[in-house]
């Protein structure tokens, strides 16, 4: 639909060979209304350079329309800027005897008529409510766990739908995104279980499991202060995912070749043409938004301490400066001992594992405060080459993984040490935890040996029963008693 004109506007006679952009930053203010002068040319010049339009198209327009009702101009309003422009263009075009085909301004009447701007006030409150429903604490063994993890996984990945989440295998491949590797191994508390989230898949039909499944996330949402009033739908949590990806300043083009099919809230984003991005590219949008949306929840970060600087002086330098994060941070920095014989004694030496790296749990939005404390002492991994980049933040599996190879425990981090557990003994069931294709699988201890101080384990497995048993060896810090 044509926007409407104000004829009252006066017409430009002014000639230019720049383009329209070029006109517009070149044009004298005196007879043009104060509608064109303070509002309408600086807008459209500011979302020009945003989105780095060398000139003036039908896409740089639409983009503009865009940038308006997200900065929650009324429907009305923005009809009559883009017709105060119409006007302006249209002018320019005839006077400057420009040969090239004018623009098409047209733009659908539904984008004027939504009532944008109490939607997107009602999306960002519910972006701040799932941020505090990411720190909510709630036991792993009940039902409710299970329905916040499948929100985040949701949340997480806004190509992911309400049957992915009944589908989802442990076997199964899923997006490169370290939050979203973390949802499954904290679901993973059987080691025979199949689905990730475990929904009484086989025993219901698939349509029963999801009517249920889409009760209890909006059960879920509601306890949070997420609002989405009489309706909950894939598209309530997708909006939460869109205002925080734009709140991170992801590239419009980039958000519509994540998310095709814009939701209702944010209908208006359907005028910007969907681009192609790579699946790197892809997965480093999702891992970008997952860090903004779980920035004030901890995790381990990774430092490089210059020649000279020790952990110690770290934690000096935080209790110099009265830092409250000496509070809230753990360190993890797992020291070798040896012993050797000097002059008849014996000395215990202890030397790093890994010599100038330390790692530390912090909030994520705590770690550009800590680096600022800390100056030039060390610096810690990005996940680009980019200094804008968020620092990297490793996952819970794999820190787990490394600090049970390791052998060295904090206290922040959940899991068994295996010299607490009764002795293994031949014939015990145990749980391979590798972290390799084996893990979570039970085994049969066949043999144990002891050769200085070290014990490995032979076991017994096998994938059916059809199958012949085969031997492995694994020490006993990969390995857990079954119940």
């Amino acid at each position: 639909m044509q926007p409407e004109f104000d004829s009252s506007e006066t017409e430009i006679s002014e000639q230019t060979d720049s383009g329209f952009i070029g006109f517009l930053e070149r044009i004298p203010h005196d007879g043009l209304s104060d509608l064109l002068v303070s509002r309408v040319i600086p807008s459209i010049l500011r979302s020009m350079r945003i989105h780095r339009f060398p000139d003036f198209t039908e896409e740089s327009l639409k983009y503009w329309v865009a940038d308006m009702i997200l900065d929650r101009l009324k429907g009305s309003t923005v009809k009559r800027y883009v017709g105060a422009l119409h006007t302006l263009y249209r002018n320019w075009h005839y006077n400057s005897r420009n040969e090239s085909e004018e623009i098409d301004f047209s733009i659908s009447q539904d984008i004027f008529n939504s009532n944008n701007g109490k939607r997107l006030a009602e999306i960002e409150d519910n972006l701040k409510a799932s941020e505090k429903l990411a720190k909510l604490s709630i036991k792993q063994d009940s039902p409710a766990y299970v329905y916040n993890r499948a929100f985040f996984y949701l949340l997480f990945n806004p190509s992911a739908s309400f049957n992915d989440i009944l589908t989802l295998k442990f076997s199964d491949n899923i997006p490169s995104c370290p939050h979203l590797e973390d949802i499954v191994t904290s679901l993973r508390n059987a080691p025979q279980a199949k689905y990730v989230f475990q929904l009484q898949q086989g025993k219901r039909r698939n349509g029963a499991i999801i009517k249920d499944l889409i009760s209890e996330l909006h059960a879920t949402a509601r306890r949070a202060g997420i609002k989405s009033g009489d309706r909950f739908s894939r598209e309530s949590i997708t909006s939460i995912w869109i205002a925080a990806a734009i709140k991170e300043d992801i590239p419009l083009s980039e958000i519509r070749a994540m998310i095709p099919v814009m939701p209702e809230e944010y209908f208006f984003l359907s005028i910007i043409p969907v681009s192609e991005i790579s699946d790197s590219r892809k997965a480093e949008i999702m891992n970008t938004v997952a860090y903004a949306l779980t920035n004030k929840n901890p995790g381990w970060f990774v430092l490089r301490l210059r020649n000279g600087v020790s952990p110690e002086r770290i934690k000096e330098r935080l209790k110099e400066k009265e830092s409250p994060l000496q509070r809230q941070i753990k360190y993890y920095y797992p020291l070798r001992v040896t012993k050797k014989l000097e002059k008849k004694r014996v000395v215990t030496i202890e030397t790093p594992v890994i010599p100038g790296v330390l790692f530390f749990r912090l909030p994520n939005d705590r770690v550009t405060s800590l680096m600022s404390i800390i100056g030039d002492m060390a610096w810690c991994y990005r996940t680009t080459a980019n200094p804008s980049s968020p620092y990297s933040v490793i996952p819970q599996k794999e820190m787990k993984i490394f600090q049970k190879s390791v052998g060295a425990f904090t206290v922040d981090v959940e899991m068994d040490i295996i010299s607490e557990l009764p002795s293994l003994q031949i014939g015990d069931k145990v749980i391979i935890e590798d972290g390799s294709s084996l893990d979570g699988q039970t085994a049969t201890i066949r043999k144990v040996q002891n050769m200085d101080g070290t014990i490995t384990y032979t076991l017994r497995l096998s994938d059916s029963e059809y199958i012949r048993w085969k031997d492995i060896r694994l020490p006993g810090s990969h390995l857990a008693k079954a119940d």
